[in-house]
């Protein structure tokens, strides 16, 4: 199992498209649990969490996506 990272424009945007998407595997796990505050991957449950604007600050200096700031962030675990 891994997580995995999508971003899409933020509302009132009509275009609903994949925006960004990225799997986090290996150390990029460990880091994304301790940004999400969660102990392991099983908080991250089978449903992708809405990432907090605090949280995508980190995960934009993390994976070096600046961008992905003005993005509405989600994360979820897959296998």
């Amino acid at each position: 199992m891994h997580l995995q990272l999508t971003g899409f424009l933020p509302e009132p945007n009509t275009d609903d498209s994949l925006k960004f998407e990225r799997v986090l595997q290996g150390d990029l796990v460990v880091d994304s649990l301790e940004i999400m505050d969660w102990k392991s991957l099983d908080e991250a449950g089978g449903w992708e969490t809405e990432i907090t604007p605090d949280q995508a600050k980190l995960f934009a200096k993390l994976l070096d996506e600046p961008t992905i700031v003005d993005l509405s962030l989600f994360i979820g675990c897959v296998a």
